[in-house]
């Protein structure tokens, strides 16, 4: 674990010599529909002093991403910042007129999105960007190149004219995150808000990232709102924490405090549901139900159709901010009442048989001396090596550009290797899909990472999951109906979302759909790519008890491709650790989480942000 916000040298309120004034200051700032049909964000109040950094964390639909951007006057068509305030420095920006509000965005406050192909423009070279931003924001700067070289450095990126001459496809994931930070930056903002910068992004890329945003922080006396669902990130970056649920912040306070404290049965369920690189004797929980819409806002505590402590007080009224300490706010009407320990922890599952039956179980898949690329001279995946076991999870675990996903690709046949040999069940398999038979297609089944590029838009669920039935079982009618809706059970979806289309379900229930639709078929061998790398940890962790499940009730074999270490932990039994192209090492799960051998393997396992041992519930 880096301990990046103790290393930041920033004091906490106990300790600074004199309170400063806040920077920013939210006052019940209110964000819903603009017809007024319904609200997503509600009494939102808090104050950020310069220097500190607020992590949001939350499930999805918590209403995070609608908050961050109202901080800067923004928000989705269809939708209306409809109350309250927003003081930059004393200047409520949502009484500015928009031009007004312009003029401030990128100057005194600067927005990082999720995505940073969403804020870089692909026609335009990095250096470019920066100076447009620059000539907008600040046209009377005297030294524009010096500013762009320390935008550039800031970012921990090169700063020489030739990478100021690059486009945005040209440079790695974790580059192009750091030039939007640079972006963020080149104006000298007071206050930044980023939206899951981390995201999909692997560990070391992403510790060095955290890294930049901590020093930046630090140094420029910035405040800094940060939205995730990663707690470790959070746990290791901010100094305090909001934690939301139904479009309010549900509680708040010093990150150590709410961490190792939780007083709010919601955040209680939130780190239950976080999986653990040390070892524990309890695996992540999810929580039951699912997070309610804001159209179906009940008129009591939006947690409490989920809550174990719920009350019939809880039902009719939501809970006021209940101040418990200075800067510790509460809304929950019962806490008092919850016991200081974890509440109904799932013991941990054994990912593996016994060790004896287990290497005397057969290989389900072999793969031998694998080779891969794309063109060129580099190869991508260059002899590749290794088994699954049946009835396992096997994870495969690197950096991007490891060679994780051409691997997979490769065993899907969506890849044609360019040497070695993949066999199935002691079948060796074709390069390509379409050279395989029927059979071997249906039992071996791919579950990518991002569901929305392999949904079609313009079918329903039922069409979507209801066609490998009729292509691979022969399934018609009724029949097919009724086996499409006892899938969409079986990933804990109501019958009910089968009429709907993909763009009406939320991110983790379209993952949980295209597990279906690979379920279809009663495959022996699931093959997943990231599949839970872009969900809040309570969706994580219903898909990962969702998988266990599947591979101990229908004796499926899962081939696990992921960046995040504490996943595969609590999942795999065996792991494969892949570096440019090559495995670097291998061998039972515990074996390589307690004493790995390779200096790559200490290092992925070094740059995992992770929660204290002192957190709730793992102590």
């Amino acid at each position: 674990m880096i301990a990046r916000r103790k290393a930041a040298g920033v004091a906490s309120p106990a300790h600074d010599p004199e309170p400063m004034a806040p920077m920013l200051e939210v006052r019940d700032l209110r964000v819903g529909g603009a017809d007024g049909s319904f609200t997503i964000v509600e009494d939102v109040s808090f104050t950020l002093a310069p220097g500190r950094q607020l992590g949001l964390v939350g499930e999805s639909g918590s209403g995070k991403t609608t908050l961050a951007m109202a901080l800067l006057g923004f928000a989705q068509p269809g939708i209306a910042i409809s109350g309250g305030e927003v003081n930059l420095a004393g200047i409520d920006m949502l009484a500015l007129d928009e031009k007004q509000r312009r003029r401030r965005r990128g100057r005194d406050i600067a927005y990082v999105p999720q995505d940073p192909a969403t804020g870089l423009s692909p026609g335009m070279p990095v250096g470019r960007a920066l100076r447009e931003t620059l000539d907008i924001h600040d046209p009377s700067e005297p030294d524009v190149d010096g500013r762009i070289v320390q935008a550039l450095r800031d970012a921990q990126l090169p700063d020489d004219v030739g990478f100021q001459r690059r486009y945005p496809h040209q440079l790695s994931g974790g580059q192009q995150q750091r030039v939007a930070i640079a972006l963020a930056l080149i104006c000298r903002p007071s206050t930044i808000v980023m939206d899951e910068p981390t995201t999909g992004l692997d560990v070391t890329t992403q510790a060095r990232l955290l890294d930049v945003v901590s020093n930046v922080v630090a140094e420029h006396r910035i405040a800094l709102v940060y939205v995730t669902h990663d707690l470790g990130v959070v746990r290791n970056l901010v100094d305090e924490v909001a934690v939301m649920y139904g479009g309010r912040i549900v509680e708040s306070g010093d990150v150590d405090d709410v961490f190792e404290r939780p007083r709010h049965p919601y955040t209680r369920r939130l780190l239950e549901a976080v999986p653990r690189i040390a070892p524990t004797a309890f695996q992540p929980r999810a929580i039951p139900g699912a997070a309610v819409e804001p159209w179906d806002w009940p008129a009591g505590c939006p947690f409490a159709p989920r809550c174990d402590h719920r009350t019939g007080e809880c039902d009719a009224a939501m809970p006021p901010a209940e101040a418990l300490a200075p800067g510790r706010v509460l809304r929950c009407f019962n806490w008092q009442a919850l016991p200081d320990g974890p509440v109904g922890l799932a013991p941990a599952r054994a990912v593996t048989a016994d060790p004896a039956v287990a290497s005397a179980a057969p290989a389900l898949l072999e793969v031998c001396g694998l080779q891969a690329g794309y063109g060129g001279d580099r190869l991508a995946v260059a002899g590749v090596s290794f088994e699954v076991v049946k009835g396992t999870c096997t994870a495969v675990v690197g950096e991007s550009g490891s060679g994780k996903t051409t691997t997979l690709r490769c065993i899907a046949g969506l890849h044609k290797p360019g040497g070695g040999a993949i066999a199935f069940d002691g079948v060796e398999l074709a390069g390509r899909a379409r050279e395989r038979d029927g059979m071997l297609r249906r039992r071996v089944q791919l579950v990518p990472q991002n569901p929305d590029s392999s949904l079609n838009p313009r079918r329903t669920i039922e069409e979507i999951v209801g066609r490998p039935l009729r292509q691979f079982l022969g399934l018609r009618g009724a029949q097919q109906r009724s086996r499409t809706r006892e899938l969409l059970e079986r990933v804990r979806l109501g019958g009910g979302m089968a009429r709907r289309y993909p763009r009406e379900l939320s991110g983790g229930q379209r993952q949980r759909v295209a597990i279906a639709r690979a379920l279809a078929t009663e495959p022996d061998l699931l093959l997943c790519d990231e599949v839970v790398a872009a969900l809040d940890v309570a969706v994580q962790a219903g898909i990962l008890e969702l998988l266990d499940e599947l591979r101990t009730s229908l004796g499926t074999t899962i081939l696990f491709v992921s960046h995040d270490l504490a996943v595969v932990r609590s999942i795999s039994a065996h792991v494969v650790v892949m570096e440019s192209g090559q495995v670097r090492e291998t061998g039972p799960t515990e074996a390589i989480f307690r004493t790995p051998q390779h200096p790559y393997t200490r290092a992925l396992l070094d740059a995992v942000p992770e929660l204290s041992p002192t957190d709730y519930p793992g102590s």
